[in-house]
Protein backbone atom coordinates (compact mmCIF):
# COMPACT_ATOMS: atom_id res chain seq x y z
CA UNK A 1 0.00 0.00 0.00
CA UNK A 2 1.22 3.50 -0.72
CA UNK A 3 2.69 5.87 1.57
CA UNK A 4 -0.38 8.50 1.08
CA UNK A 5 -2.97 5.63 1.43
CA UNK A 6 -1.61 4.41 5.21
CA UNK A 7 -1.13 7.92 6.02
CA UNK A 8 -5.18 8.56 4.86
CA UNK A 9 -5.68 4.95 6.74
CA UNK A 10 -4.03 6.44 9.99
CA UNK A 11 -6.00 9.68 9.40
CA UNK A 12 -9.35 7.78 9.77
CA UNK A 13 -8.45 5.87 12.36
CA UNK A 14 -7.57 8.59 14.07
CA UNK A 15 -11.20 10.42 13.65
CA UNK A 16 -13.15 7.17 13.77
CA UNK A 17 -11.89 5.51 17.23
CA UNK A 18 -14.75 6.89 19.85
CA UNK A 19 -12.68 5.38 22.94
CA UNK A 20 -15.72 6.42 25.43
CA UNK A 21 -18.27 4.69 23.36
CA UNK A 22 -16.90 1.76 22.75
CA UNK A 23 -15.26 -1.04 24.84
CA UNK A 24 -11.90 -1.71 24.71
CA UNK A 25 -12.08 -4.97 23.42
CA UNK A 26 -14.02 -3.44 20.59
CA UNK A 27 -11.32 -1.27 20.04
CA UNK A 28 -8.64 -3.21 20.29
CA UNK A 29 -10.80 -5.59 17.75
CA UNK A 30 -11.06 -2.32 15.27
CA UNK A 31 -7.88 -1.26 15.20
CA UNK A 32 -6.09 -4.96 14.49
CA UNK A 33 -8.71 -5.16 11.41
CA UNK A 34 -8.46 -1.95 10.09
CA UNK A 35 -4.15 -1.69 10.07
CA UNK A 36 -4.14 -5.57 8.68
CA UNK A 37 -7.06 -4.43 6.03
CA UNK A 38 -4.89 -0.70 5.41
CA UNK A 39 -1.19 -2.57 5.17
CA UNK A 40 -2.76 -5.52 3.40
CA UNK A 41 -1.14 -8.07 5.30
CA UNK A 42 -2.09 -11.57 7.03
CA UNK A 43 -2.47 -10.61 10.55
CA UNK A 44 -2.25 -7.93 12.95
CA UNK A 45 -1.72 -8.19 16.60
CA UNK A 46 -1.87 -6.18 19.92
CA UNK A 47 0.37 -7.31 22.51
CA UNK A 48 0.89 -6.87 26.79
CA UNK A 49 4.00 -7.40 28.62
CA UNK A 50 2.70 -9.29 31.63
CA UNK A 51 4.38 -7.86 34.95
CA UNK A 52 8.37 -8.68 35.51
CA UNK A 53 8.04 -8.02 31.39
CA UNK A 54 8.44 -12.22 31.03
CA UNK A 55 5.70 -12.74 28.79
CA UNK A 56 3.75 -11.32 26.15
CA UNK A 57 -0.17 -11.85 25.93
CA UNK A 58 -2.08 -11.58 22.96
CA UNK A 59 -4.68 -9.01 23.75
CA UNK A 60 -6.41 -8.60 19.90
CA UNK A 61 -4.96 -10.55 16.63
CA UNK A 62 -6.86 -9.96 13.43
CA UNK A 63 -6.61 -13.11 10.64
CA UNK A 64 -7.53 -11.10 7.65
CA UNK A 65 -7.99 -14.72 5.11
CA UNK A 66 -10.34 -15.83 7.78
CA UNK A 67 -11.57 -12.83 8.91
CA UNK A 68 -11.50 -13.79 12.64
CA UNK A 69 -10.74 -12.36 15.55
CA UNK A 70 -8.69 -13.74 18.28
CA UNK A 71 -6.96 -13.25 21.87
CA UNK A 72 -4.94 -15.34 24.75
CA UNK A 73 -2.53 -16.52 23.04
CA UNK A 74 1.25 -15.38 24.75
CA UNK A 75 5.03 -15.94 24.25
CA UNK A 76 7.11 -15.92 26.82
CA UNK A 77 10.70 -14.50 27.08
CA UNK A 78 12.81 -17.92 28.59
CA UNK A 79 11.53 -19.03 24.61
CA UNK A 80 12.53 -16.11 23.00
CA UNK A 81 15.23 -14.12 24.91
CA UNK A 82 17.25 -12.35 21.84
CA UNK A 83 13.61 -10.69 20.72
CA UNK A 84 12.37 -9.94 24.52
CA UNK A 85 15.77 -8.43 24.52
CA UNK A 86 15.22 -6.05 21.87
CA UNK A 87 12.28 -5.34 23.03
CA UNK A 88 13.45 -3.81 26.20
CA UNK A 89 16.25 -2.16 24.45
CA UNK A 90 13.75 0.45 22.78
CA UNK A 91 12.45 0.60 19.49
CA UNK A 92 10.63 -0.84 16.56
CA UNK A 93 11.69 -3.96 14.93
CA UNK A 94 11.24 -4.49 10.82
CA UNK A 95 12.23 -8.42 9.95
CA UNK A 96 11.71 -8.44 5.64
CA UNK A 97 12.69 -12.21 6.41
CA UNK A 98 11.58 -13.30 9.87
CA UNK A 99 12.92 -16.75 9.26
CA UNK A 100 16.76 -15.00 9.13
CA UNK A 101 16.34 -11.78 10.74
CA UNK A 102 18.62 -12.25 13.98
CA UNK A 103 15.63 -10.51 15.96
CA UNK A 104 13.14 -13.12 14.40
CA UNK A 105 14.83 -16.41 13.90
CA UNK A 106 14.49 -17.84 17.20
CA UNK A 107 11.05 -17.69 15.88
CA UNK A 108 11.58 -20.14 13.27
CA UNK A 109 11.12 -23.05 15.03
CA UNK A 110 7.45 -22.76 15.87
CA UNK A 111 5.28 -19.33 15.24
CA UNK A 112 6.49 -18.57 12.14
CA UNK A 113 5.80 -21.91 10.57
CA UNK A 114 2.63 -22.45 12.21
CA UNK A 115 1.26 -19.23 10.79
CA UNK A 116 3.22 -18.80 7.56
CA UNK A 117 4.74 -15.83 8.60
CA UNK A 118 7.04 -14.06 6.71
CA UNK A 119 7.51 -10.78 7.21
CA UNK A 120 7.26 -9.28 10.80
CA UNK A 121 6.72 -5.75 11.71
CA UNK A 122 6.68 -4.52 15.46
CA UNK A 123 6.13 -1.16 16.88
CA UNK A 124 6.23 -0.68 20.81
CA UNK A 125 3.72 0.56 22.56
CA UNK A 126 4.76 2.85 26.02
CA UNK A 127 2.41 4.28 28.66
CA UNK A 128 3.84 6.86 30.37
CA UNK A 129 7.37 6.21 29.05
CA UNK A 130 7.49 2.64 29.98
CA UNK A 131 7.07 -0.49 27.38
CA UNK A 132 3.93 -1.95 27.70
CA UNK A 133 3.38 -4.21 25.15
CA UNK A 134 3.77 -4.64 20.73
CA UNK A 135 1.72 -3.95 17.92
CA UNK A 136 2.64 -6.53 15.12
CA UNK A 137 2.02 -6.63 11.25
CA UNK A 138 3.01 -9.97 9.80
CA UNK A 139 2.87 -10.75 6.37
CA UNK A 140 1.27 -14.28 5.53
CA UNK A 141 2.78 -15.92 2.85
CA UNK A 142 4.86 -13.95 0.27
CA UNK A 143 8.16 -11.81 1.98
CA UNK A 144 7.69 -8.27 1.37
CA UNK A 145 9.67 -5.72 2.65
CA UNK A 146 8.92 -3.00 4.98
CA UNK A 147 8.74 0.61 3.76
CA UNK A 148 9.25 3.06 5.85
CA UNK A 149 5.47 4.56 5.59
CA UNK A 150 4.78 1.23 6.44
CA UNK A 151 6.93 1.27 9.90
CA UNK A 152 5.11 4.94 10.16
CA UNK A 153 2.11 3.47 9.65
CA UNK A 154 2.47 0.71 12.43
CA UNK A 155 3.79 3.09 15.09
CA UNK A 156 1.18 5.53 14.45
CA UNK A 157 -1.18 2.67 15.11
CA UNK A 158 0.65 1.51 18.11
CA UNK A 159 -0.21 5.19 19.54
CA UNK A 160 -3.53 5.09 18.97
CA UNK A 161 -3.40 1.83 21.03
CA UNK A 162 -1.76 3.61 23.79
CA UNK A 163 -4.33 6.46 23.51
CA UNK A 164 -7.14 3.48 24.10
CA UNK A 165 -5.33 1.70 26.95
CA UNK A 166 -5.03 5.34 28.52
CA UNK A 167 -8.70 5.92 28.18
CA UNK A 168 -9.43 2.83 29.66
CA UNK A 169 -7.31 2.98 32.25
CA UNK A 170 -8.62 6.40 33.08
CA UNK A 171 -12.56 5.30 32.77
CA UNK A 172 -11.90 2.36 35.37
CA UNK A 173 -10.13 5.10 37.83
CA UNK A 174 -13.52 7.44 36.84
CA UNK A 175 -15.47 4.75 38.22
CA UNK A 176 -13.54 3.36 41.11
CA UNK A 177 -13.61 7.31 42.53
CA UNK A 178 -17.36 7.50 41.78
CA UNK A 179 -18.00 4.30 43.48
CA UNK A 180 -15.90 5.05 46.72
CA UNK A 181 -17.75 8.60 46.67
CA UNK A 182 -21.36 7.09 46.68
CA UNK A 183 -20.00 4.62 49.36
CA UNK A 184 -19.46 7.50 51.54
CA UNK A 185 -22.29 9.75 51.17
CA UNK A 186 -24.17 7.08 51.66
CA UNK A 187 -22.05 5.60 54.96
CA UNK A 188 -22.15 9.17 55.80
CA UNK A 189 -26.15 9.55 55.26
CA UNK A 190 -26.53 6.58 57.39
CA UNK A 191 -24.68 8.16 60.54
Amino acid sequence: MSGRALQEGIASLSRGICFREASLDMVLSILTESAAKMAGVGRASIWALTEGQSELRCLSLYETASGRHVKGDSVRAEDYPVYFEALRNGGGLAADDALLHPLTAEFAADYLPRHNVTAVLDAPIHIRGALQGVFCLEQVGARRPWTISCQLFAQAVANLVTLALVEYEAEEARRQAQAASEQLRAAAGAA
